[in-house]
């Protein structure tokens, strides 16, 4: 698990549960600059909401997305 904060929801604001991380090889990323070339793809932390069911994903750099 990374270092990085917790992830709130952002529809419901309730602390979100980290679930996995996954590596998303550079041909499926579209940022070809964050991938980590040692790995060959960027790292990225799946979390649910408990409350809404709600589920992002983000980067271990901290940016998120909806999925």
């Amino acid at each position: 698990m990374s270092a990085t904060s917790k992830m709130i929801c952002p529809d419901c604001g309730v602390e979100m549960n980290h679930h996995a991380d996954k590596l998303v090889y550079e041909g499926e990323h579209q940022e070809t600059n964050a991938v980590d070339a040692e790995l060959g793809g960027v790292l990225e932390e799946a979390h649910t909401c408990p409350a809404c069911g709600k589920t992002l994903t983000r980067r271990e750099d901290g940016e998120g997305e909806a999925l």
